[in-house]
């Protein structure tokens, strides 16, 4: 457990070194304006989906950063990490260089927050939630008075109950910041059939504070996960700011490469490349579907050869599971057991790719319907996925892509028989669909800066007009 008493005497002191500091005066509007982006991915380690939201964020503020700096004055970014070790899941030390060297010329700060009692502890009990959460106050209530307006983003579910543990600590600090609850996923979708009682009650009572406290939301990602939110809790009262899940549309990683860029990386990693190509790409988890997809390739084994990219967990044997399935059915497949970013990348422009399946069952709002209609926007393959989560709200079947059912192989390999059918004509037509509805709907450069204007719009009209009462 973490022990408040000094915490309760840091805080005190910090309140008075700024009373001193503002000579009896409110300077706090005088002050620049903060993110604290808390995550656990994507800083020194990139092996799921929490990592590219990580990487849109950084990418996005490059890219973004003057315009908002023009609307909201200096904003510094802070980034909050649990501390690393060799044993953390992917851990980089050349990647965390980088991200490091990233985050310095933004002028941003990266901390890292201790959560394990021994190194053998896991990020995925609750008890480390906690832990971090409560180490993370702290430094919170600490950095946030140094800032006019402070958003901060607790993603995923080890960070969910951050703005609650300031708030107990300290809240009158707390009522300055503004606190936007970022679920990527719950206790319901990690296991759908016995969900942990212990994870459902850290999610109710860290969701909650979003009906009691004026200056905390709940990011609505999505239409369908924000159902599924309500389905779940008790959140009639919960205030909800938009978040659209997006990909910076701009990013130079959708620059298309020239032909022998992709023969070459796809040669390097022993794709072939005369045979048309069915791929899939995420997570080693039962939760991805893929038992069911290979399965599934069966029915149509003699069309096709089946790229398959998985990255397992710690210690986890699924890709052994898949090797072994994959013999058992026969399938032509090239295994690639490790992240990796430019080979989805090449896939996806290469002209003889057909689909790429995403078989989960359950999704909250996957990144990989607008990654590919970016990449294949010229040629390459059409999106097939489950109907399931996000995937409802961003495929349209038959128009932007099409539905397969994640828990029936023999559907799911009629369902992919008849895409490997289409003419090139239908599979331009949809591509070109997909790609203007990602264009349209989910592009970054167009949705963060409407969750920005929603928590600090007022802050900038104010400061606006407070400036034109000066001239």
């Amino acid at each position: 457990m973490v022990h408040t008493g000094s915490l309760d005497r840091s805080i005190e002191e910090m309140r008075a070194s700024q009373d001193r500091d503002r000579g009896g005066h409110d300077l706090w509007c005088d002050m620049p304006n903060a993110i604290f982006y808390l995550t656990y991915n994507g800083i020194y380690n990139f092996t799921n989906g929490i990592g590219t939201q990580t990487q849109l964020l950084l990418r996005g503020l490059e890219r973004l950063r003057p315009a908002f700096e023009r609307l909201y004055g200096p904003i510094t970014l802070h980034i909050v990490c649990p501390r690393p070790n060799d044993a953390t899941w992917g851990y980089d030390p050349q990647f965390l260089q980088t991200q490091q060297q990233r985050l310095a010329a933004l002028g941003g700060q990266l901390h890292f927050i201790p959560y394990q009692s021994r190194p053998e502890d896991d990020l995925w009990e609750v008890a480390r939630w906690h832990t971090l959460c409560a180490e993370a106050a702290q430094l919170l209530l600490q950095q946030c008075t140094q800032y006019d307006h402070c958003l901060l983003m607790p993603i995923d579910q080890p960070w969910l109950q951050t703005p609650l543990y300031m708030a107990r600590l300290a809240p009158d600090v707390f009522q300055r910041v503004q606190a936007l609850l970022v679920l990527y996923s719950t206790a319901f979708i990690r296991n759908a059939t016995a969900p942990d009682a212990e994870e459902m009650r850290w999610e109710r009572d860290g969701l909650a504070l979003a009906c009691s406290a004026a200056n905390v939301a709940i990011a609505d990602l999505c239409p369908s996960f924000t159902a599924h939110l309500q389905d779940f809790y008790p959140l009639q009262e919960a205030t909800f700011a938009p978040y659209t899940s997006s990909i910076l549309v701009e990013d130079a990683d959708f620059t298309l490469l020239a032909e022998r860029q992709v023969r070459a990386i796809l040669q390097h990693y022993g794709v072939p490349c005369d045979r048309d190509l069915v791929v899939a790409f995420g997570r080693a988890t039962p939760l991805k579907g893929f038992e069911t997809l290979i399965a599934a390739l069966s029915t149509v084994r003699e069309r096709c050869h089946l790229v398959l990219i998985s990255v397992p967990y710690i210690n986890d044997d699924s890709q052994n599971t898949y090797d072994h399935l994959l013999a058992a059915h026969r399938i032509a497949a090239t295994h690639v057991k490790s992240f990796t970013r430019d080979l989805p990348r090449v896939l996806c422009q290469w002209p003889r790719t057909r689909i790429v399946v995403v078989p989960s069952r359950q999704e909250t709002f996957s990144n990989i319907p607008l990654e590919v209609a970016l990449w294949a926007r010229q040629q390459g393959p059409i999106v097939a996925a489950s109907r399931v989560g996000g995937f409802v709200d961003q495929i349209e079947d038959g128009v932007t892509g099409f539905f397969i059912d994640p828990l029936s192989w023999e559907t799911m390999g009629q369902t992919l028989q008849q895409l490997l059918n289409l003419s090139e004509e239908q599979r331009s037509s949809i591509r070109r669909r997909a790609y203007e509805k990602v264009v349209r709907l989910y592009d970054f450069e167009q949705n963060f800066p409407a969750t920005l204007r929603w928590f600090w719009g007022a802050h900038a009209l104010q400061t606006t007009a407070m400036g034109g009462m000066q001239a």
